[in-house]
């Protein structure tokens, strides 16, 4: 199944704030609700995945296969919620199902990740079906875990450990301290350095990279539109150093697919998106798609964590043809 992504606007909640058991007192004034900036899920699930983070809860004892639940069968089956920066992460609330174990971790980078918290069978209050656990105890929905520290964390990953096979999520927060805004912006337009492109096709390699995109739905046949038929053909942007990559925009004509990739030496790629041709707005012509979830092109399901990049790779995967490609733009820091 293929991972979609969503954004929530903030929302600031208090609870009750003190000391903690790591020493640090904090003030009740700054403890909010972190608004995720996106969740990817990872496995076979059911429903949509901004379920998890769109604010609105579930019913108590609802079933765990309602509309208002991911669910899942799927043992391997995980979701990762980006909080979009790091912050220090003090407490939770989740809504489950009440008869299985479900894991919090905590990472810095979404590779690697460390325990956080263990939401056990008969936590919660339902007593069947889903069920809201949190772990303030100024919550009503307080479940008596082990007091545990805050962590520092951008990336929170959850996923069931064990229950009846029958697994669901309709609600998660994380609460806590942001840290302070950095002073660039996550979606800052990263300038090339210089552009390749391989094998035969019209225009010049350059007219990727110009900072213009032709309207949506102009022909593949454009002055402004590099045009291919020999799937061989691939261009490469120089990023001019390593770069921490965010976000894309790009425009392709969007009855074919293309695919995106990322290296630091220009020997080794990693995938990093996959346009399918599905998802977009128009029905012909040239599409427009953005990774931004405040761009108004923005496609969930190209969504991606942040890598660090030198070079960027842009080629077709698939379609009748002819390939085209106007414009791609690289965000980040």
């Amino acid at each position: 199944m293929n991972a979609r992504l969503c954004l929530i606007g903030p929302l600031v909640i208090l609870f009750l704030a003190g000391t903690f058991s790591g020493g640090a007192e904090f003030q009740e004034e700054d403890y909010v609700l972190l608004p995720p900036r996106s969740i990817l899920g990872e496995g076979i699930y059911n429903n949509a995945l901004q379920l998890i983070i769109d604010g609105d809860l579930a019913g108590e004892g609802d079933p765990w296969n309602s509309d208002r639940c991911v669910y899942w069968e799927d043992e391997e089956a995980y979701f990762i919620v980006d909080l979009g920066a790091e912050s220090l992460v003090v407490d939770l609330l989740l809504q489950v199902d009440d008869n299985d174990i479900y894991t919090v971790d905590h990472s810095l980078d979404g590779v690697n990740f460390s325990p956080f918290h263990v939401f056990y069978v008969g936590y919660g209050e339902s007593g069947v079906g889903i069920d809201t656990m949190s772990t303030n105890p100024g919550s009503p929905h307080y479940a008596s875990l082990p007091e545990k520290d805050p962590v520092r964390a951008r990336f929170l990953r959850l996923s069931a450990t064990s229950g009846d096979g029958k697994y669901a999520l309709a609600e998660f927060h994380a609460f806590g301290y942001p840290e302070a805004e950095a002073e660039s912006s996550e979606f800052d337009r990263l300038e090339p350095e210089n552009i390749q492109g391989f094998g035969e096709f019209s225009q010049t390699a350059d007219l990727l990279v110009d900072g213009f995109t032709p309207a949506e739905g102009s022909s593949w046949e454009g002055d402004d539109v590099i045009a291919w038929s020999d799937p061989e053909v691939y261009f490469i942007v120089d990023l001019g150093g390593r770069r921490n990559v965010t976000a894309l925009e790009f425009q392709v004509n969007g009855r074919n697919g293309y695919r995106i990739d990322y290296s630091l030496d220009d020997l080794t790629y990693i995938s990093m998106v996959t346009w399918t041709g599905t998802g977009g707005d128009i029905e012909s012509g040239m599409e427009t798609v953005s990774t931004d979830p405040s761009n108004p092109e923005y496609v969930a399901d190209l969504d991606f964590f942040p890598v660090d990049a030198r070079y960027i790779k842009i080629y077709a995967v698939e379609g009748p043809g002819p390939f085209a490609v106007s414009e791609i733009q690289i965000f980040g820091r």
